[in-house]
């Protein structure tokens, strides 16, 4: 007799169950939470009272601790679309470095502070992002200290900048070496505005002059030259000095690299397989930036 009493507990616990989600819980519960509470009526059918019981706490403290956050969109997981694999890894250490600002940013004023001023002793390269990330933020007192900051930095490598200016002897190159060091940290630290940047640059051009009369064929002369040559426009300049430092210089990447993107942005492929034979003729897969290694890799698999 118990057997059976037992035996009808079950059936009537798992028809009432059966209409209590039919009738009332899955007409109102989210699409997606659908699963969650059907996996708990199916436990509890077989277990009773208790797995109502642990279905439910389990599912409290699912929905308070859960973040939507934790998990990619789908649909933007399905469309994303990567060419550069080397350069995500190479952006993926990066942010390794912004971790801990961005966290500080979100919390209380005072730590938002201590990050930002932290920035006074951050290379030079690595401001820009973090003072972004400042100046863009809702708190008008962390945006004071950000733009307090930028305008230090400014300060400080324009007086340092000055003074590797004022040490510069002409007979001795290398004293011009640090000027340009500074210059073009100075200029890719994103401190400048245009008219700030070209001013910057024709210092820099005019020290490189200086180099060259002792010799042109210096490398840091042609990289820089080359570099600043693309940038300004002057393609022509820019792809001789680049041509000369991969013959001067073979064993040093920056020279294909910047022959490498100057064909590929202009289409000239014919120009192109010549620079990729040279570049393996001297120098490994490894010696290459990270930010171009899988281009080369992609651009070999094409048999240009």
């Amino acid at each position: 007799m118990t057997g059976w009493m037992i035996l009808l507990f079950f059936l009537l616990h798992a028809a009432v169950l059966f209409v209590l989600y039919r009738l009332i819980v899955r007409p109102k519960v989210d699409a997606t939470e659908k699963g969650v509470w059907l996996s708990i009526f199916l436990v509890s059918a077989v277990i009773p009272i208790v797995g109502e019981l642990f279905g439910l706490i389990g599912y409290v403290i699912a929905r308070r601790f859960a973040s939507p956050k934790t998990l990619l969109d789908y649909d933007e997981y399905i469309n994303f679309d990567t060419l550069n694999l080397e350069r995500l890894q190479q952006q993926a250490k990066e942010d390794l470095d912004l971790v801990p600002l961005t966290e500080a940013l979100q919390m209380d004023g005072n730590k938002r502070k201590q990050s930002i001023t932290q920035l006074m002793s951050t290379p030079l390269m690595n401001t820009e992002e973090y003072l972004h990330l400042g100046l863009e933020h809702e708190d008008t007192e962390t945006v004071h200290y950000a733009a307090t900051v930028r305008n230090t930095l400014f300060d400080r490598y324009d007086l340092m900048l000055k003074q590797r200016i004022a040490q510069v002897n002409p007979e001795r190159p290398e004293t011009i070496y640090p000027v340009i060091e500074t210059g073009i940290s100075f200029l890719d630290s994103g401190l400048l505005d245009h008219d700030m940047q070209m001013r910057i640059q024709q210092r820099i051009l005019f020290h490189l002059d200086q180099l060259s009369e002792y010799d042109e064929t210096d490398e840091t002369y042609l990289r820089t030259k080359a570099r600043l040559s693309f940038r300004s426009g002057d393609l022509e300049t820019g792809e001789r000095l680049a041509e000369a430092l991969t013959l001067y210089h073979p064993k040093v990447p920056d020279g294909y690299v910047m022959l490498i993107e100057h064909h590929m942005t202009n289409g000239d492929w014919a120009s192109l397989r010549p620079t990729l034979d040279r570049l393996h003729q001297h120098l490994d897969l490894q010696d290459i930036p990270e930010d171009y290694r899988f281009v080369i890799q992609q651009l070999e698999g094409a048999h240009i």
